[in-house]
């Protein structure tokens, strides 16, 4: 029978110790086992407990194995004075992921959580796990920030360091604790939160890939609400992380707008896939019956999203699910007009090949031609003409037509099309400037050479 007394001589705790040897594995040191059992009676880790064996006046140690069968007295000593040189020493033989050096450090005892960084962020950031495993043992501070608020557990999961972050969540790490001010937040419900506008470890997770991490972090929130995890989904569709997002879904996350997000507030999952470009994304979103009219703040749909940023693929899904190739945004331009403004071409085709309508003019008047001659894109502005879109329809508010603005814009191999094409060189704007008259004005009657009389 082991007895373990404090300096007053109280006894502490009584072992059986071969029933206790006996539940250690060969490779276990009894000693250490016997001061990691303790911690649970003193609440302080074994780099701060010393066990003297009593009649002998000796202090165990590891090996020890011979000395162990004695009565022994626990003695509980304080953290060193520690220099400047010492804190250095262990944050570098954290970041090397130096086990033995730790190890020797701690037994000193040194208080694991001095430095800036803490030795324990500068291993959650390298993945050394062993090194992280014994300062959560020495009751390293689990939750130490960075002066950006960053923890450990959003470090480790920033870097996918998978097993750091498990052994982290084990020690009860705070897996809500955002920065102060993430760029990515994780969009909840909760309005108070939501304003600090902080990236958890769960966001970061969304928005580096990390699967595993992902998955483990949901596993380890069950009873996460689906709103919350709405946000998740929409930082991996921006991100085309196609397998987070299909965990996401698979987990019952919401396809819906998120009211905050960042600088696109109302934007949905499959508006930013359409955005980025994310064809494997955008078709895993519809094929869990995502809805594709669902718009943004902005009034545009996924088609003009996609329209907008020149990405075909992704135009072509949509229009092969059925989009509405017509809807307009708040402005009134629909897809075509997006695409022909911004100069994409295959996606200009594709639209004209789903019969969309040429003729449909924004708010101010615009058809899609206007729009494409006034920018100067010359190859959209001829596909739309081989298309009989209307060369003479005035499309702003000082009565412009396609030939004027281009001309009045310099875009002169764009003006020399429309010409060619017959479009009317006489046509008035409101203060009765014609094509010709503005062409003249600007040195450029070559371009538009006046009618024959």
């Amino acid at each position: 029978m082991l007895r373990i007394h404090s300096v007053s001589g109280e006894v502490l705790v009584t072992i059986e110790l071969q029933s206790f040897l006996d539940t250690l594995t060969a490779e276990s040191s009894p000693v250490r086992a016997l001061w990691q059992h303790l911690h649970s009676f003193c609440g302080q880790p074994r780099f701060r407990q010393r066990l003297l064996v009593l009649g002998d006046d000796i202090l165990l140690s590891d090996t020890d194995d011979e000395h162990i069968l004695k009565p022994g007295e626990l003695v509980l000593v304080n953290f060193i004075s520690t220099s400047a040189l010492q804190v250095e020493e262990l944050q570098n033989a954290a970041g090397r992921g130096q086990t033995s050096v730790v190890e020797t450090i701690l037994q000193r005892p040194q208080d694991p959580d001095l430095g800036d960084p803490a030795p324990l962020l500068i291993a959650s950031q390298r993945g050394h796990l062993e090194v992280a495993r014994l300062l959560l043992e020495a009751k390293a501070d689990k939750d130490k920030t960075l002066n950006d608020g960053a923890t450990p557990l959003y470090i480790s999961v920033q870097h996918g360091h998978l097993e750091v972050a498990r052994i982290l969540l084990d020690a009860k790490a705070d897996m809500d604790k955002g920065k102060n001010n993430g760029a990515t937040p994780l969009f909840i419900a909760d309005k108070e939160k939501a304003m600090k506008n902080g990236a958890t470890p769960l966001s970061i997770a969304a928005e580096k890939g990390h699967l595993e991490v992902a998955r483990f972090l949901l596993d380890a929130k069950a009873n996460m609400d689906n709103s919350k995890k709405a946000g998740l989904l929409l930082i991996a569709a921006e991100e085309g992380h196609l397998e987070v997002a299909r965990l996401l879904l698979d987990s019952k996350a919401t396809m819906g707008k998120c009211e905050n997000h960042g600088a696109r507030p109302l934007s949905t999952p499959l508006s930013l896939a359409a955005e980025k470009g994310h064809l494997d994304v955008a078709r895993l979103l519809l094929d869990a019956k995502a809805k594709m009219e669902k718009a943004t703040i902005t009034g545009a749909t996924p088609l003009s999203v996609a329209a907008e940023k020149g990405h075909s693929e992704v135009a072509r899904l949509l229009l092969d699910a059925k989009a509405n190739m017509d809807k307009a945004k708040n402005h009134g331009t629909t897809p075509l007009s997006v695409a022909a403004e911004r100069g994409h071409l295959e996606v200009a085709r594709l639209l004209l090949d789903a019969k969309a309508n040429m003729y449909k003019a924004d708010n101010d008047g615009a058809t899609p031609l206007f729009l494409a001659a006034e920018k100067g894109h010359l190859e959209v502005t001829r596909l739309l003409l081989d298309a009989k879109a209307n060369m003479d329809k005035a499309g702003n508010e000082h009565g412009d037509t396609p030939l004027s603005i281009a001309t009045h814009q310099l875009n002169l191999e764009v003006a020399r099309l429309l010409s060619d094409a017959k479009a009317d060189k006489e046509k008035a704007k409101n203060d009765g400037a014609t094509p010709l008259v503005i062409a003249a004005h600007q040195g450029h009657l070559e371009v538009l050479p006046p009618p024959a009389r």
